[in-house]
């Protein structure tokens, strides 16, 4: 049987470990000190340094920070009908601890953003929102009509909002 590891799997692990550490201190669960001298015999030393429980993915030491939490959507981007050539723009906004970071995809594809490639015409605001200088719907480059999504990611997971649905309207 093959056991797979996940991120959620690891921190859920990381937490439970956190809380059995708590505990030891404070006394609450006495050690088996038999067990835990023959684990400390095989146990690698690991460099200490000034900034030993601080890191970036949000630990402290062995636990997790307590006011750190996953991201959710907290607005959600709506359907739009944009003439060709005009601005428009998908909200999206998303709360976390760490901040989030958003990305937009368009019918299951990755969008660009003027972040990848500065001759974009399409903007990722600090919001989170998508914002389109001009609707492109034409031969010469792909359109911009279609099916987006948002998805807001930190370390502790990942939220999708609703689909939105972005229609070039006909003059």
């Amino acid at each position: 049987m093959r056991v797979m590891w996940s991120v959620v799997t690891a921190l859920l692990v990381a937490m439970l470990f956190g809380i059995i550490q708590s505990e030891l201190q404070e006394g609450a669960l006495v050690p088996d000190t038999d067990t835990q001298d023959k684990a400390s015999e095989n146990a690698t030393p690991t460099p200490s340094s000034e900034h030993e429980d601080d890191n970036s993915l949000g630990y402290t030491g062995s636990r997790l920070r307590q006011d750190d939490s996953p991201p959710r959507i907290v607005e959600h981007p709506s359907d739009l009908i944009v003439s060709k050539g005009e601005p428009a723009t998908l909200n999206c906004k998303a709360e976390g601890r760490p901040a989030p970071t958003v990305e937009w995809y368009k019918d299951g594809e990755r969008v660009e953003t003027d972040r990848d490639n500065p001759r974009s015409h399409r903007m990722l605001l600090p919001s989170g929102s998508l914002f389109f200088l001009r609707i492109v719907h034409g031969r010469r480059s792909k359109p911009d009509d279609g099916s987006y999504v948002c998805v807001a990611r930190n370390y502790l997971g990942q939220a999708v909002s609703h689909n939105a649905s972005l229609e070039v309207a006909s003059k």
